[in-house]
This record gives structure tokens, C-alpha cells and sequence, in this order.
């Protein structure tokens, strides 16, 4: 009866580890991701004359901070308004994006450092409403809003965690 202990403890652990393997397999990050740039229908609206109701919190976002993805993956960002996304390669922070810009002539962060995609500019012709990058390799993006005040003052920026 000793003999067959073993084998029994064998048995449970091996049909545990067969029975968890769906749930790790399940935890895995999925191939691509929608995030949301800026929440124009959050936040109170905007009172006249000054042109914004300064609800960063609300209006001046990304939802969500942080997405994660497969390697090959694409994350496609909803854009409404004047936001416009610029992604940055792995190992780059907030605090490595030097603003190049200012408000009177050029109110864009405009840091071309690390910046692997840069949607069109906002305030040019029509643009699309969504804005569209894949990521082949391993690693964690910088998104960041390109608008120099959502940037500097919203603090207006996320990631993107490709495993």
C-alpha cells in the first residue's frame, strides 16, 4: 500500500498542474488593445470666454494608463479633439521628453528622441479619429499626448507593455 502513496501524490499534482494550465494560458496579454486618448465628454464643459474648464483629470487622459499586449500586437487609440498621440521606444519616461515647443508659435512637445510614431498633427487637415501602431518586439512603450500643455500640466501619458 506504501507503493502506491507516490503514485497517487503524483496523480493529484500532475492533474493540478493539467487543470491550472488553462488559467495561465488564459492570463496571457491579449494581441491588441483600444485605448482611449482624452475623454472629451467627461469633466464639466468648457466656459466661454476662456476656451477650457481646466479638468485635466477628466478631459485630458488615457484610459487605460496602461494596456498590455502580445509581441506583433497593435494598439489602435480613439483621438477626439486637439490630443495627438506620439509613442516612444522602450526605456524611455516622462521624464527623459524634453518640450521643445512653446504655446505662442508651436504648442507641441516635439521631442524626436526615442519617438518611433507620431500621429498627424491636429490642427492640419482632417485626420482619422483613431490612430494605429504595432509593436513587433518585447518591451514598455511611452505614449504620450504631443500637445505641450496636456503633456507638461495634464501630465497626459501611458504605456504600452508588450510581452
Amino acid at each position: 500500500m506504501s507503493k502506491l502513496r507516490p503514485r497517487r501524490i503524483a496523480f493529484v499534482v500532475g492533474l493540478a498542474a493539467l487543470l491550472a494550465l488553462p488559467a495561465v494560458v488564459a492570463a496571457l496579454p491579449d494581441g491588441s488593445a483600444t485605448v482611449q486618448f482624452g475623454n472629451d465628454d467627461a469633466g464639466s464643459p468648457f466656459p466661454p470666454p476662456s476656451g477650457h474648464d481646466a479638468s485635466f483629470n477628466a478631459k485630458d487622459n488615457v484610459i487605460p494608463r496602461t494596456a498590455v499586449i502580445s509581441a506583433g500586437g497593435m494598439v489602435t487609440w480613439n483621438v477626439p479633439g486637439i490630443h495627438q498621440v506620439a509613442v516612444y521606444r522602450p526605456g524611455i519616461t516622462p521624464g527623459d521628453i524634453v518640450p521643445t515647443g512653446n504655446l505662442e508659435t508651436n504648442p507641441f512637445v516635439d521631442d524626436p528622441n526615442g519617438r518611433l510614431a507620431l500621429q498627424a498633427n491636429p490642427f492640419g487637415p482632417p485626420r482619422p479619429p483613431t490612430f494605429e501602431h504595432t509593436f513587433s518586439a518585447p518591451g514598455k512603450y511611452l505614449i504620450i499626448c504631443n500637445f505641450l500643455p496636456h503633456f507638461v500640466f495634464a501630465k497626459m501619458y501611458g504605456w504600452i507593455d508588450v510581452k
